[in-house]
């Protein structure tokens, strides 16, 4: 694939940053909003479109095809930035609408909704996405042999935590450049380049830390003040990718310390300006999910060298990594916060239906160790029997193409069809 620019590709960066019901269809719905669907004439392979609310600002749309093959996908977008910094919305994402159209071409039936929040939304979005269930029956002529869930980025942990807990209501699951390592992983990870930027480049961000943000800075002001910093102390970037427990992701073309920067420092820098946007826009939502109290610590986090992205300046940058644990800012995460993390979500590996898990190995904000981790916890569940990983070597955070999508859940319905796990 081609690699932009560091210019284009901090614009392309800015662009992408931009309960336990037991009922057989999902939560009942008020009448008000059950009633409060419009339905339109479809256009592609749609019979018609019925729009509505299925709950306190949360949208939904229903896509009937022409030619129904009797089986429907139940679709949970991947984050969006908390409101204001984004609406509440059935928007585009992730070229999400060539996707829906594309398995609406095969004969699908596609549901989604917009959740009724943004942000760090796995349980609302569990909700919101079980409740499709009963819209779409009501909808269809019938109901639908098979139910297959579908989800990008943190829409891959709603899917995965839906098919954990109503194993008899769906039939796979289809995750996409998921956190299906857990909300825990994800957020340390974060709050660890966040950390570790800090103690390397003290006065980038003076006005705010891990969990303190009081006004958030857009994407292109956090750029703007990143790019410039790097480039004047490349080091402190190189440190950070080096440590274990923030390994940046880049894509291995060229050197590192080719000037001009080659494609594997303009992405290395993308993936740190990934990081640190959504740390600026996520801040204050995740601590509001855990009632004030930080979901990020690293009192007892020992930072240590991981593999060195420079194999020359080993003793330099593992210098310079044991440096940090000195200086780094350091924060407290309460029980209870950690507690709502794993509920919402971590899985437990105890999966009953097939699952497939795609991946770029060089994903610079989900990162692809969530693969690694997944893979422990359904070895432990003893569950690895339904479980199917795909690693992508490409760069990007769910820049996949819309051929690769449709093969990998045709290989997820192949499965489900024939009960036989495909080899890969």
């Amino acid at each position: 694939m081609r690699y932009p620019p560091t210019s284009l590709l901090a614009a392309a960066v800015l662009t992408a940053v931009s309960c336990t019901d037991q009922s057989p269809l999902g939560p009942a719905l008020e009448s008000r909003t059950a009633n409060a669907a419009i339905t339109t004439t479809g256009t592609g392979p749609w019979a018609r479109v019925v729009e509505g609310e299925s709950g306190p600002g949360s949208l939904y749309a229903l896509y009937i095809p022409e030619q129904w093959n009797g089986e429907a996908i139940y679709y949970a977008h991947g984050v969006r930035p908390p409101v204001p910094f984004a609406p509440i919305s059935l928007a585009d994402q992730d070229n999400f609408f060539e996707v829906r159209d594309a398995l609406g071409a095969l004969g699908y039936a596609f549901a989604y909704s917009s959740f009724s929040e943004n942000g760090l939304a796995i349980k609302d979005g569990a909700q919101r996405t079980h409740q499709l269930r009963g819209l779409l029956a009501a909808e269809l002529s019938q109901q639908p042999r098979r139910n297959y869930l579908a989800g990008y980025s943190l829409g891959a942990a709603v899917a995965l935590k839906l098919a954990e807990q109503f194993p008899q209501q769906y039939d796979g699951v289809l995750a996409m450049c998921g956190l299906v390592g857990g909300s825990p992983l994800e957020l340390q990870y974060i709050g660890d380049v966040r950390a570790l930027f800090d103690y390397y480049y003290p006065t980038v961000f003076p006005e705010s830390n891990v969990i303190s943000v009081s006004t958030p800075l857009a994407p292109d002001q956090v750029a703007a003040r990143v790019i410039p910093a790097v480039a004047a102390n490349p080091m402190g970037m190189f440190a950070i990718a080096s440590t274990a427990q923030t390994p940046l992701a880049y894509a291995p073309v060229g050197n590192l310390t080719d000037n001009p920067p080659s494609v594997a420092f303009q992405t290395m820098l993308g993936s740190l300006i990934y990081a640190l946007a959504y740390q600026q826009l996520g801040a204050t939502d995740a601590l509001e999910h855990t009632h004030g109290h930080s979901p990020y610590g690293n009192r007892k986090t020992v930072y240590n060298l991981g593999s060195p992205v420079i194999p020359a300046a080993s003793a330099v940058l593992q210098a310079l990594i044991a440096g940090s644990n000195q200086g780094v800012a350091r924060f407290d995460s309460p029980v209870d916060a950690q507690n709502y993390l794993e509920k919402y979500y971590v899985p437990t590996g105890k999966l009953r239906i097939p699952t497939v898990s795609v991946h770029n190995v060089f994903d610079p904000l989900v990162p692809f160790f969530h693969e690694g981790a997944l893979t422990g916890i359904v070895r432990d569940a003893g569950a690895l029997n339904m479980l199917l990983q795909r690693a992508i070597p490409n760069y990007g955070h769910c820049n996949f193409s819309t051929p690769l999508v449709v093969n990998s859940f045709e290989t997820l319905v192949n499965w489900v069809n024939t009960g036989v796990k495909p080899d890969a």
